[in-house]
């Protein structure tokens, strides 16, 4: 049984953004600081420093995203190491007037996205607590001559980091948010689908446990009826009837042979075996016929050297799809083969014009038939999903209906050398 997948599997995609993101910054920083040295600024031998940091944060965060299981905390952790050697760069180019300070709401956007409400706070102070001290406390840029920059010059450096600073952090939100949109939605429907399918799983092995207690209390009622049928049979004390004893030990005999086989498949069941489906197919016609004897459907070709994984659960889901499309309507049903992309496909079409409402009506767990119990079609949809396959159901335009088994072709072996 398939566990569902931990929600910190979640933070990978984000984790790895960053590292994305810390890459793109870090180019920009080159580019900014190798700007400023051309103009001569001076004591930028610290911000080079820090810049240099980003290499081993780098080579962190790739790491981490190598890691199945991103926790919060670890999140937290790269985002408030980025803040901090960040707020260091800043501080040496400028303070709260470098426009590149924007790229704080960038972090802060990530944030609110990867991390629970909490630490989502915590980092919002980080960052407001770091972008006030830069308001304050910041190494004005210097030339090498001692003098601060023009004020002329200071204004339009800035409108022009404003700008570009802008436009890179509409680039990174209109690319960075949607991807971990569509990421977060991918995972939302796989949980879903998970957690389907192990409700699936619970309600299977809820009925094969009903299923193993009932045949295990069936067996004494049909060994005490088989020992008092052998009596009355061998004492020959009503000869009328003795025909009628024999067919009724018979199906005793037959009744006790299908408790043995169903143990022993249920041992089976997960035992695949590879073979060709036509032969496959075959083999389970042949098995249908004993079981109904007027199972009837029309001649068709069906030689194929598709190669597909077999299973004790196969096997009981074909049987359980013939049985549903024989008994839907009156006529013989037809079958049709065919290879579809990666899946061998079997098609049970009944002809019958009723065959369609009796199908509308179906609902599992429940059976208008006096003996079913109306799960045998479910049973066979869990079984051949667990394989890899499919069944889907649908109405003709005649009224008739058809079922459709999907099967994956497994590569054939190889030969031996």
């Amino acid at each position: 049984m398939r566990s569902l997948a931990s929600p910190s599997t979640g933070l990978n995609p984000v984790l790895q953004r960053l590292a994305l993101l810390q890459l793109a910054i870090a180019t920009v920083w080159l580019l900014f600081l190798s700007y400023l040295q051309t103009q001569e600024v001076a004591n930028l031998g610290s911000a080079w420093v820090l810049l240099a940091l980003y290499v081993p944060l780098q080579v962190f965060s790739q790491w981490q995203v190598t890691r199945r299981n991103i926790q919060d905390w670890q999140l937290f952790l790269h985002l408030s190491l980025e803040c901090q050697l960040f707020t260091g760069l800043l501080f040496f180019t400028g303070g709260a007037t470098n426009p590149l300070i924007s790229y704080f709401l960038v972090l802060l956007v990530l944030a609110s996205y990867g991390l629970p409400w909490l630490l989502a706070i915590w980092m919002t102070a980080l960052c407001v607590a770091d972008y006030s001290l830069l308001s304050v406390w910041y190494q004005p840029l210097l030339l090498h001559q001692s003098h601060t920059l023009s004020s002329l010059s200071l204004v339009d450096w800035h409108l022009a980091g404003m700008w570009l600073t802008f436009v890179l952090s509409a680039l990174i939100l209109a690319t960075l948010i949607p991807q971990l949109l569509r990421t977060r939605q991918r995972q939302q429907l796989e949980i879903q689908q998970l957690r389907e399918q192990q409700l699936k799983n619970e309600q299977l092995v809820g009925i094969g446990t009903l299923a193993a207690g009932t045949a295990h209390e069936m067996g004494t009622p049909l060994m005490t009826m088989g020992m008092l049928l052998d009596d009355l049979i061998d004492s020959q004390a009503a000869p009328a009837i003795q025909s009628d004893l024999t067919l009724l030990r018979e199906q005793v005999n037959r009744c006790q042979n299908s408790l043995q086989a169903l143990a022993k498949q249920g041992r089976e069941a997960r035992n695949a075996r590879q073979q060709l489906a036509s032969d496959w197919l075959d083999e389970q016609l042949q098995r249908w016929q004993l079981s109904q004897p007027n199972a009837v459907w029309q001649p068709f070709e069906h030689h194929s050297s598709a190669m597909i994984h077999t299973s004790p659960l196969l096997d009981q889901a074909l049987l359980n799809l013939l049985d549903n499309a024989a008994e839907a309507g009156q006529q013989a049903i037809e079958l049709q083969t065919r290879e579809a992309q990666d899946y061998w496909v079997l098609d049970i079409v009944q002809p019958d014009p009723h065959a369609a409402a009796a199908l509308s009506r179906y609902t599992p767990y429940s059976s208008s038939k006096q003996t079913g119990l109306g799960i045998g079609l479910y049973l066979s949809n869990a079984s051949v999903e667990q394989f890899g396959g499919n069944i889907e159901l649908r109405a003709l335009a005649n009224g008739g209906s058809r079922c459709t088994l999907s099967l994956p072709i497994s590569p054939l072996p190889e030969p031996l050398s």
